[in-house]
């Protein structure tokens, strides 16, 4: 592995945990992944309930304003890269200083996985001549549950609930009265319409045609017929659909349910997320 892609990668994990997305991370973790979080003694070898973390958590890092500085590789191996970053400026409290720890694996032929994370912040902070503990500041913290924050529960067709968080769908794909849900390492049938299960989920879901509704948080490349999801599957797009399914995956791509709004709004605005990209208008003999 490139110590440029480690790194760059590092700073991409830390800053979609830090902005309340981090969904955007899962395609990076590995299947063994563990993670240490510096709240609520936080350890944990579950995806969910890493992105489940990060987004009960939003209005604290928020609050905080916690942001990292470039990645340094503090050690490299055949397979494994370890990777430190420090505290970045922040104009709230620029003597919080957050510390990260991340352990990347990748064998000759694959793409570098996360497979170990360790976050922590330490519990006072500097005022002048004196110190002051951080949660002190965090009285007014903004603990709003948001539409998005929240672990849906789905039934499949063996009676078994599944915690998922919305941001690991990849896709759902209907199958008459039942539909499939498509998770990055898993899929289970539930017996639901496909826009009943559209109504459970934020507005980062893109129904594509019928059948197909997408993630566009996890949109990897869109071509002028098929999307390319983050787990490598391809997804149609009729002709007569396109142009109206770019705008609308332009449009979920850039919004950030922390953005300030109501849960039923959850339409604030943000940058598109990097790694994502979107072909450009279809010509009119593709409508």
């Amino acid at each position: 592995m490139t110590t440029h892609n480690v790194l760059d990668l590092s700073a991409l994990v830390l800053s979609s945990c830090t902005s309340g997305l981090p969904e955007q991370c899962a395609p990076y973790l590995a299947e063994s992944f563990t993670f240490v979080g510096p709240f609520g003694r936080c350890t944990t070898a579950d995806t969910h309930v890493f992105m489940h973390y990060f987004v009960r958590m939003a209005p604290l890092i928020i609050k905080l304003d916690l942001s990292f500085s470039y990645p340094i590789l503090v050690f490299q191996g055949s397979d494994t890269s370890v990777v430190f970053a420090g505290g970045g400026p922040s104009e709230r409290h620029p003597s919080v200083s957050p510390r990260a720890t991340l352990v990347w694996y990748a064998s000759a032929d694959e793409r570098p996985r996360l497979v170990h994370m360790h976050l922590s912040i330490p519990p006072v902070e500097k005022r002048g001549s004196t110190f002051a503990l951080i949660g002190a500041a965090l009285d007014s913290v903004d603990a709003r549950v948001y539409e998005y924050a929240s672990l849906i529960y789905i039934r499949d067709n063996s009676g078994i609930s599944h915690a998922v968080h919305p941001g690991a769908i990849v896709y759902l794909e209907a199958a008459h009265q039942y539909v499939d849900v498509h998770l990055l390492r898993e899929t289970f049938r539930t017996r639901s319409s496909l826009s009943a299960m559209l109504d459970r989920l934020p507005a980062t879901f893109v129904r594509v045609h019928r059948s197909f509704a997408i993630n566009a948080k996890l949109v990897t490349s869109m071509s002028s017929s098929e999307i390319t999801m983050s787990n490598g599957e391809q997804i149609y797009v009729p002709v007569k659909r396109r142009t109206s399914v770019r705008r609308q995956l332009r449009e979920a791509m850039a919004l950030n349910p922390y953005g300030g709004t109501a849960a039923t709004q959850a339409r604030a605005t943000d940058a598109p997320r990097a790694g994502a990209s979107v072909a450009g208008e279809p010509s009119p003999s593709e409508n």
